[in-house]
């Protein structure tokens, strides 16, 4: 999956509500969603770039 705009390393809600064009909310979700690289700093959660794309990658349908 290739985009027009670059990834930062560690991913907030934001970016990847932007980068897969859902809701903020939905975004959010995928935090809770069992197997979501989710990572907790803070109180924040955050995703690795290359874990969240490979995440997606898993996700595909044959």
């Amino acid at each position: 999956m290739e985009k027009n705009f670059i990834l930062p390393p560690v991913l907030t809600a934001l970016d990847i509500q932007n980068f897969l064009n859902i809701s903020k909310g939905k975004a959010y979700e995928l935090f809770k969603e069992d197997g979501f690289p989710t990572i907790i700093i803070g109180g924040n959660k955050r995703v690795y770039r290359e874990e969240f794309l490979n995440w997606i990658d898993s996700k595909k349908i044959n």
